[in-house]
């Protein structure tokens, strides 16, 4: 199986089961659920493990969310709902976590020009999550393609 075969069933998983979950809560957890990246962090950890660059991704991940606005929420007010400003940046946030380890697997597969591709491909997408999620996928699979290529 090709690593874009891989990645492309990862994130292919990830969405079915995102489907069934959406289907089973209320309206109002659904509608504070916009986007789930879990399709791409999977696909991260699939080429991160190829590479051999798995534990230095999820130190950066690890790090990176140390400041998520939920994480930080959490510290201060315990188990307080969130309101949705503070979902929606920390959905930003986890996002611009793995634009960081995107473009690092992309150094690590190909170096400097592929890392600058990807980066440029991440910072073209439209505002807004869903778009970012997009661009994320893309990328993702434009590192499978180039992994593909090279072995």
């Amino acid at each position: 199986m090709s690593r874009r075969e891989q990645v492309e069933a990862v994130l292919a998983q990830a969405a079915g089961d995102r489907d069934a979950l959406l289907a089973r809560v209320s309206p109002e957890l659904r509608a504070s659920l916009p986007v789930d990246a879990t399709g791409v962090t999977q696909g991260i950890d699939v080429l991160a493990a190829t590479l051999g660059v798995g534990d230095e991704l999820r130190a950066m991940a690890a790090r990176g969310h140390q400041a998520n606005p939920a994480v930080l929420h959490g510290r201060v007010f315990g188990r307080a709902p969130l309101s949705p400003d503070t979902v929606t940046a920390a959905f930003a946030e986890g996002a611009r976590v793995r634009d960081g380890q995107l473009a690092r697997l992309a150094e690590a597969i190909d170096g400097g020009a592929l890392r600058d591709e990807v980066r440029a491909l991440l910072d073209a997408a439209p505002a807004g999550l869903e778009a970012t999620y997009a661009a994320q996928e893309r990328a993702l699979l434009l590192l499978a393609d180039r992994l593909d290529e090279l072995e």
